[in-house]
């Protein structure tokens, strides 16, 4: 596994919720190249990525705690701690990845911008793309 802080390691920035699946993917990805399989050395690397604030949060997590005989052991799992994790960040769930907002605040920001050139709109056209077509194949 990668040092913290090493070109090849995954991070994770909490004010960029829609970029923890991905962060999670890497971890996963990591996980299977090195034979990582036990839950308590996955969930220890998956703080170990993260800045200090982020790791305290994902410490304190019922999920992170060490295995308790009197709880069923799923409760401990690798896979329950991500899920938990993941329900912290609205924005994080792949059922959740756009809005309506996110289509406003695009089109607020091309207003404001007044777009003059090519390279400009073909940015905004990018970014409307993609958030449009998630919000009209999802319903």
């Amino acid at each position: 596994m990668p040092a913290r802080g090493h070109g090849t390691a995954p991070s994770f920035n909490p004010s960029k919720p829609r970029e923890l699946l991905r962060y999670f993917t890497e971890l996963k990805f990591l996980f299977a190249s090195c034979g990582v399989t036990e839950n308590a050395k996955k969930k220890a690397l998956g703080i170990c990525y993260v800045d200090y604030n982020t790791s305290e949060q994902w410490l304190s997590i019922l999920e992170y705690q060490p295995y308790d005989a009197s709880q069923p052991a799923l409760l401990y799992s690798y896979d329950n701690w991500k899920r938990t994790v993941i329900s912290l960040y609205p924005g994080a769930n792949a059922a959740t990845k756009y809005s309506m907002a996110d289509l406003d605040q695009i089109m607020g920001e091309a207003t404001c911008t007044n777009i003059k050139t090519i390279g400009q709109f073909a940015d905004y056209y990018r970014k409307f793309y993609q958030v449009s077509k998630w919000l009209t194949d999802s319903g």
